[in-house]
């Protein structure tokens, strides 16, 4: 089933309930980032400071992402995440209360990096669950699909929230939203029927090697990678435009418009040829990056850059899918959840990398900032074509 009809499926496997928690519930994580951001922007004047924060924020949720992922295979989804839910709630609420205009820098990062160390890959373990969930190729199929455009739906409405509530409050208001959000979803997400136990989708075999598996997904781990670097540099590029144009409380609002494009042309995915293949659709996505973060760096207001990001967010979409289906064929069975948090992982890795640089160049122009954004366009189609040539068209 490759056509609109498939994702029809879907709640009559697991009720519309969970499929709403699972989406608001993934909000979060991209509401972090680019919540503190404009936070740390809005508070210090510093542009560089809160590039260092969310840096901080992004490398620490990569590194605590697996090491989450490994708990729930151990102990199964349930009880790691009613721990560590509520010491997320309490690392969002001491951030938005201690940070001043002369909190030192290190202990801003300190916080940033407790709340992404406390931070819950909820668009991980929720594609995990589908597997003792659906049934047969097309039901997994589907549902994979869906994860993919639920996470751009996040990456939507996670920076809008923080950019109309930034506008309407405070930046405070935002990571508090993000707090309320993970008490009323993601605990809910965690006492779920549907949350798996340990291993429950094994067939007691032991477990492939991790580096067996991310060998098997090196072509999606390297896009992601890339893709990662690309979303670092685009959050701290256009959360410096908006300062450079007195309106920094509007970035999350700008960044939004990226990701309506992209689920825009994540849900249109499904109804791409066939002929089509996953690589050749990453390498198609990249170049599309290239090509519209140029036309982001001279942009000349708000309102424009709001139009450049949108059409550039166009080219994430199927990029973005054709990756975690990928690494979903190609990972060796017993080794989907290990494939699936690794994307994870080097996602925040490459926006915390990114965002580090970024936001240090930013400091002289914005448009400097884009052109990072187009250099890990590039990088993504041309780590494609280098790892995955033999592939492009079979």
């Amino acid at each position: 089933m490759s056509s609109f009809s498939s994702y029809r499926q879907l709640p009559k496997l697991t009720g519309y309930g969970y499929l709403l928690i699972s989406l608001i519930g993934r909000f979060p994580t991209s509401m972090t980032i680019i919540g503190v951001l404009t936070l740390v922007t809005a508070v210090t004047g510093s542009v560089a400071t809160a590039s260092l924060a969310s840096a901080g924020l992004a490398i620490a949720t990569g590194i605590a992402g697996p090491t989450i992922g490994r708990l729930t295979d151990n102990y199964g989804q349930r009880l790691p995440l009613l721990v560590i839910a509520p010491v997320n709630i309490i690392a969002l609420l001491t951030l938005t209360l201690i940070l001043t205009k002369t909190t030192p820098i290190w202990v801003v990062i300190c916080l940033a990096v407790f709340v992404g160390a406390t931070t819950i890959p909820l668009g991980a373990l929720a594609r995990v669950r589908w597997y003792p969930v659906t049934h047969g190729r097309h039901e997994l199929g589907a549902a994979l699909s869906w994860e993919s455009v639920a996470d751009e739906m996040g990456f939507v409405f996670g920076p809008a929230l923080v950019g109309v509530i930034a506008s309407a409050f405070n930046p405070q208001a935002a990571l508090i939203l993000a707090a309320l959000i993970v008490a009323t979803c993601v605990i809910p997400f965690a006492l779920s029927p549907y949350s798996v136990g340990p291993a429950s989708h094994g067939d007691g075999k032991k477990a492939p090697s991790i580096a067996k598996v991310l060998a098997a997904v090196r072509t999606p781990l390297l896009a992601m990678l890339a893709l990662g670097m690309f979303f670092g540099a685009a959050q701290t590029s256009v959360t410096a435009f908006s300062q450079q144009q007195g309106t920094a409380s509007h970035a999350g609002i700008i960044y939004a418009m990226m990701g309506l494009g992209a689920a825009i042309t994540a849900l249109g995915s499904v109804i791409l040829p066939d002929w089509m293949t996953y690589s050749m659709r990453i390498v198609l996505g990249g170049s599309g990056l290239a090509l519209g973060s140029v036309f982001c760096s001279i942009v000349p207001s708000p309102i424009y850059l709001a139009v450049a990001v949108f059409l550039t967010g166009l080219a994430i979409g199927p990029a973005s899918v054709a990756i975690f289906t990928l690494a979903g064929t190609r990972a060796p069975r017993g080794g989907d959840a290990v494939a699936v948090t690794a994307l994870g992982s080097v996602n925040v890795l490459g926006v915390a990398t990114s965002a580090s640089v970024t936001g240090q160049i930013v400091e002289y122009s914005a448009s400097y900032g884009f052109y990072v954004c187009a250099l890990a366009g590039i990088l993504i189609a041309v780590a494609t074509l280098v790892s995955d040539r033999n592939k492009l068209c079979a």
